[in-house]
């Protein structure tokens, strides 16, 4: 259960008339038919005068003619460059293992497919690896590969297994359910997977288009599948607020790019326009961040809708305003948000390199903060991707609301401290955890402080609910159990000398977890944790260190990471009623790949309600400083006021907080 706020309302009513609009009249056993390759000329319009060819012999009846003539105009429409930068190191493997109909994907092994391809074959127990096979994720390797080589054998295996998968998957059998995953009707032709292979299969056509395998009959039968993924997705689109629809569109908006000679192509790319609009703004907040709350979807809806756009403004159709505004909100959140490393926090299904390699241009974030500066002219994401100080602003931690999502920094350099905090209202779907109230911290070049992650979607499903537990998170749990999902801001406060945050989470039938965090002197900081209600049990306070050595002292209350160049200490003060104890830690950073790592849990040995008091002290070098944190006056967990003495770096600190004024200060003592 959770509280129905303002937001949630209209998120909920959105929701609802969204579906409404888009499902209205649309039945999934609606008949759809697989054109036939013979009629495919039929949707095309060939008055231009680059057609003319093309008219004259299908108009006369010659068809095979008219289809060498439509493959003589793609091949000068688009022109095989002749590859001068050729990488003499570059590996072949996985193409030449799908010339052998052997796919792999994710961690897993190869699987064989054999002579004759069974596409909805499990092999490796991972709905994402089907996904992938139907998704034709396999073209991509086989076009590098050939523009690499040059060598014919790639492309005859994109034709025959694209003509195998077409003969195998008409329209009209579009519902058969899978032989595993029996709850997909359709999976085939699932929106995502006719999104994405749309995407795919228009991404390789200018290569292989030119081969000798690409016949003017194969020319026919891929056309034709081609308009049978418009045909569905006009006909039976996604209908819901879900990162899914955009990825659908997507694909449907790039046949209209790439084959905008369909006589049909204006209205589809202005029902896709209509359709992407309203979707974006449904299942992002204002401020700009997707509602899933896990950041590779808000990258993929956001990479999906400036491609859409893009398409649209060569097409000489208006963008709506709020549709730009939005997508730059988007870029914005990226920009704030964006991790030291130019990485996302992994809040959720959030992946992350580890360790991070590479030049600065080949970071995550980087081209998406580049691109940015080219739609809008703001100088400030290059900035932030090129790290150029000069065109930086001065504000450095930012608030996203309605999204719950907070980042507090002191620089934006190498050596920044940075700390991300996560509690977010219910999501859209699944990608998030129930871990409101969780962190991450970074700081003098590394990372101290790590989310679990969440290490697979579909082959292990006992290790993904392992990772989704409320308790491998740093928040608070009852008697170890997940928390419910129910958000809410108190306080945010940024200034020079401190940063400052309240959120609370009603994680229990009677039990609200109130969390501020103060950045005292923008050098470490203050974490009061409130247990609010009357519920009996046992209250834990969990945190997780970066993968390394660690030093746990229990008898003192405190732990901390033993590097030799950074390190924080995570302190309480020893006389307080709680236990430290060691707990299992892992840390997923990809898909299928993890490795343990120090956890520990604060237990609180007082009933509710209860407080906890915790410093996060990152420094530099071995030594762990000398420090302390108090209540300079009765507190009690649900006041509004608190006032606490604070002693980290040989200062002391009266720091404090008002949430009925909204107040917040940090004075030198």
């Amino acid at each position: 259960m959770f509280r129905l706020n303002f937001q949630t309302v209209v998120l909920f009513f959105l929701i609802l008339c969204f579906q409404c609009k888009c499902t209205i009249g649309q039945n999934y056993d609606i008949p759809l038919y697989s054109l036939k390759p013979q009629e495919i000329l039929s949707k095309f319009d060939l008055d231009s005068p680059e057609l003319e060819a093309v008219k004259s012999a299908y108009e006369q009846g010659r068809r095979f003619d008219a289809l060498t003539e439509m493959l003589k105009y793609f091949r000068q429409m688009y022109p095989l460059s002749e590859n001068t930068t050729k990488d003499q190191n570059h590996d072949f493997t996985i193409a030449d293992h799908i010339v052998s109909h052997i796919f792999q994907w994710g961690p897993y092994e190869p699987a064989d497919y054999g002579k004759n391809v069974d596409w909805q074959w499990d092999p490796r127990g991972d709905i994402e690896w089907v996904a992938a096979i139907y998704r034709f994720y396999w073209a991509l390797p086989l076009a590098d590969a050939y523009r690499e080589t040059g060598d014919e054998k790639y492309a005859k295996a994109f034709v025959e297994l694209t003509a195998d998968w077409i003969s195998k998957h008409p329209l009209e059998n579009r519902d058969i359910t899978h032989p595993v995953y029996t709850t997909w009707r359709g999976f085939p032709w699932l929106d995502i997977q006719t999104g994405i292979r749309a995407t795919n299969m228009c991404s390789v056509f200018k290569t292989f288009v030119h081969v000798e395998s690409f016949t003017p009959e194969f020319l026919g039968v891929f056309l034709a599948s081609i308009y049978d993924h418009q045909v569905k997705t006009e006909k039976i689109p996604m209908g819901v607020i879900h990162n899914k629809a955009i990825f659908e569109q997507r694909g449907f908006m790039n046949i209209v790019n790439k084959f905008n000679e369909f006589s049909e192509s204006r209205r589809w790319a202005e029902l896709s326009l209509e359709r992407t609009r309203e979707n974006l703004l449904a299942q992002t907040t204002s401020d700009g961040v997707q509602r899933e709350w896990s950041a590779g979807y808000h990258v993929g809806v956001l990479r999906d809708a400036v491609e859409i756009m893009e398409h649209m403004t060569a097409m000489g159709i208006p963008i709506p305003e709020d549709y730009t505004d939005r997508v730059q909100k988007m870029y914005d959140y990226i920009f704030a948000a964006a991790t030291p490393d130019l990485g996302w926090a992994m809040f959720g299904d959030v992946s992350r390199p580890y360790p991070v390699t590479g030049s600065r241009t080949q970071w995550s974030l980087y081209s998406h903060l580049i691109k940015a500066t080219e739609l809008f002219g703001d100088p400030k994401y290059a900035a932030r991707a090129n790290l150029d100080y000069d065109n930086l602003p001065e504000e450095k931690s930012y608030a996203f609301t309605e999204a719950g999502m907070y980042v507090i920094r002191d620089s934006w350099g190498p050596e920044q401290i940075y700390f991300a905090l996560h509690c977010s209202p219910p999501p859209l779907s699944s990608h998030d955890q129930p871990d409101n109230g969780t962190f991450e911290l970074y700081a003098y070049g590394r990372w101290l402080m790590t989310d679990t992650g969440f290490y697979t979607y579909g082959h292990d499903p006992e290790k993904r609910a392992w990772h989704r537990q409320t308790k491998v998170h740093q928040t608070l749990t009852l008697d170890g159990n997940n928390s419910q999902v129910d958000a809410k801001q108190l306080l945010w406060y940024t200034s020079n000398n401190i940063d400052a945050v309240t959120v609370e989470n009603k994680s229990y039938e009677n039990l609200t977890h109130r969390r501020t965090v103060w950045f005292v002197n923008k050098q470490f900081f203050v974490l009061l944790d409130e247990a609010i209600g009357g519920s009996k049990g046992t209250l834990d306070l969990h945190f997780q260190l970066a993968v390394g050595d660690v030093n746990i002292d229990q008898v003192h209350n405190n732990a901390h990471t033993a590097y030799d160049d950074a390190n924080v200490l995570v302190w309480m003060n020893p006389n307080d009623p709680v236990k430290l104890q060691e707990e299992e830690g892992w840390f997923a950073w990809s898909y299928g790949h993890r490795t343990q790592r120090k956890a520990f849990r604060c237990t609180h040995n007082d009933e509710m309600p209860a407080t906890f008091l915790t410093l996060l002290v990152p420094y530099k070098g071995a030594k762990t400083p000398d420090v302390s944190v108090k209540y300079s006056s009765d507190f009690a967990a649900g006041d509004d006021r608190v006032i606490l003495d604070v002693r980290a770096f040989g200062k002391m600190y009266q720091v404090g907080r008002d949430l009925k004024t909204k107040d917040v200060w940090c004075v030198l003592k």
